[in-house]
C-alpha cells in the first residue's frame, strides 16, 4: 500500500474524524489524482434470482406473490413484457396500500421492466386479462431490500460528545457523516421550506447485482421535468430506466411518526452525464441530467415544482440549507451545525479542488450528510438558489466538512440544458 496513504489513515483515525482515504484509485493504482477515491451510492439491496413465468401466450388472468423472506422491499424485475391490448398488470402490496400499473411492453418499450419497489417482503404481482392472447412475461430475478429504511426517531440534537456517525457504505469511498452533533431535522418541522423541498426526491435504482439509493430534485432548465443527481449515483441509460424517483416521501408533522408514502415517477432519458474525477477524462463536476417521464404517473414539474440554480458566486459565510434523504429514509433538511440547534449551516469554503474534481469548483460546510445524501441540493438561505450539488464528505483533515460541485461549473458545463441558470438574485 502506498505509504502516503498509511500515514494520512493513521493520522485521521487518531483524530477520532474518518477520513476519505481509501487506496488504492478506483482502478487498481496508485494514481495521484485519484487518492481519494470516489464514492459509491447507498446499497440499499441485492439483486438474487427469482423463477415465475406466465404461459405463452396467456390465457386469461394470473396471480402470484412474489417473496423474499426477510426483505425490507421487493422491486420485480419483468423480462420480455408484452401483453395484449387492454390488458395490464399490478404490482401491489398484500393490504392494497401502494399499487402500480404496467401495460404493453412497459413504460419503456423494450420489454424490460424493474417495478416500483413494494415495502416489506411480499409483491403481489398479478395479470389482468379477461381472454389473453398476449405473449406474458418472466421473472428471472427481483431486487431484495436489505437496508432498513424506517423512519429514525425524531432527534432532540444531542449526540454523544466528540462522536461521529458513519453511514455503511457498498464500496470504496468515504461515507457521509454525521460529524459529533446532529443538526438535520423533518423537513415538516421547517414549512416555510415547503415549496423548496417539494422537488426533492428519493431515488432508488439498479446497477450490477444491487439496489442502490441517492437523492436527487428536479431543476429549471430547457425542458420539462428535468432531475439531476450525481454522476456516482447514475450515469447510464440502463441505470435511468430502472430509477424510481419518489417525491413526497416524508414525515407528515414535525415531531410525529406518520409518513406520507410518496409518488413514485420512472426515469425517462438520460441526457447528460459529467464523471467524479477528472482522472484519464474529462469529467471532474460528478452530476447527471434525467427528463424523468411525464406519464401516467402525472407531470412531475407541474406536481412538485422545481429548483433554479444560479451561476452567483457562493459567498464563504452565506447561510445554506441541505435537503435530502439520509440513508434512504423519509426527507430532512441538513439546518443547523450545533447540537442546540441554534447556528444555521453555512458555507465554509468557495473554489475548492477535492479528490480529483475540477479545479476550483468545490464548496465546503458542514451540515450533517449520511449514505443517500448524494445528489442533494444545496440551497443559499437568502436567494432560494441552488448553489452547490452535494457529493463529498469529509473534504477536509480533521474538519469533518462536506463537499458540493458549485452550481456555476455545472451550468457552464451543462451548456444549453441549464441556459437559464441566474447570475444574479431575483
Amino acid at each position: 500500500m502506498n505509504r502516503k496513504m498509511l500515514v494520512a489513515g493513521s493520522l485521521l483515525a487518531l483524530t477520532g474524524c474518518a477520513g476519505n482515504v481509501d487506496a488504492p484509485g478506483a482502478d487498481g493504482t496508485d494514481d495521484p489524482d485519484e487518492f481519494e477515491t470516489a464514492p459509491g451510492p447507498l446499497r440499499a439491496g441485492d439483486v438474487i434470482a427469482y423463477a415465475a413465468e406466465t404461459s405463452h401466450p396467456y390465457a386469461g388472468g394470473w396471480k402470484q406473490a412474489i417473496s423474499s423472506p426477510g426483505a425490507t422491499f421487493v422491486r420485480v424485475h419483468f423480462n420480455d413484457f408484452s401483453l395484449a391490448k387492454g390488458d395490464f398488470v399490478t404490482v401491489s402490496s398484500p393490504d392494497g396500500t401502494q399499487s402500480f400499473r404496467y401495460e404493453d411492453r412497459g413504460p419503456n418499450g423494450d420489454g424490460d421492466v424493474w417495478a416500483f419497489a413494494i415495502d416489506g417482503e411480499t409483491a403481489i404481482v398479478e395479470l389482468h386479462s379477461s381472454t389473453g392472447g398476449g405473449h406474458g412475461f418472466s421473472i428471472a430475478d427481483i431486487g431484495h431490500g436489505t437496508l432498513a429504511l424506517a423512519p429514525d426517531a425524531v432527534t432532540s440534537g444531542e449526540a454523544t460528545p466528540g462522536s461521529i456517525s458513519l453511514a455503511r457504505r457498498p464500496s470504496a469511498g468515504t461515507p457521509d457523516i454525521v460529524c459529533a452533533t446532529e443538526g438535520r431535522e423533518n423537513i415538516a418541522c421547517h414549512s416555510e421550506l415547503d415549496t423548496k423541498q417539494r422537488p426533492v426526491a428519493r431515488l432508488s435504482f439498479v446497477r450490477g447485482g444491487g439496489v442502490y439509493l441517492c437523492t436527487g430534485w428536479l431543476i429549471a432548465g430547457d425542458r420539462p421535468n428535468m432531475l439531476i443527481t450525481n454522476n456516482h449515483c447514475i450515469s447510464t441509460q440502463a441505470e435511468t430506466d430502472s430509477l424510481e424517483a419518489r417525491f413526497g416521501y416524508q414525515n407528515t408533522t414535525c415531531l410525529g411518526s406518520t409518513v406520507a408514502a410518496g409518488v413514485s415517477v420512472r426515469g425517462g432519458s438520460l441526457l447528460k452525464t459529467n464523471s467524479r474525477t477528472r482522472a484519464r477524462s474529462t469529467g471532474g463536476l460528478d452530476y447527471t441530467l434525467i427528463q424523468l417521464s411525464g406519464d401516467s404517473m402525472g407531470n412531475p414539474e407541474t406536481t412538485w415544482g422545481e429548483l433554479t440554480p444560479t451561476t452567483r458566486a457562493p459567498s464563504v459565510g452565506a447561510e445554506i440549507y441541505f435537503i435530502q434523504h439520509p440513508g434512504g429514509r423519509p426527507k430532512q433538511v441538513g439546518f443547523w451545525k450545533d447540537a442546540a440547534h441554534t447556528l444555521p449551516c453555512v458555507v465554509d469554503a468557495i473554489d475548492q479542488t477535492y479528490s480529483g474534481t475540477v479545479v476550483g469548483s468545490q464548496i465546503g460546510y458542514s451540515c450533517d450528510s449520511e449514505g443517500g445524501s448524494s445528489g442533494s441540493p444545496i440551497i443559499d438561505a437568502t436567494s432560494g438558489e441552488v448553489v452547490g450539488l452535494h457529493h463529498l464528505a469529509d473534504v477536509g483533515w480533521f474538519t469533518c466538512r462536506n463537499g458540493g460541485t458549485e452550481m456555476s461549473a455545472i451550468c457552464a458545463d451543462a451548456g444549453a440544458l441549464l441556459n437559464n441558470c441566474p447570475s444574479t438574485s431575483p
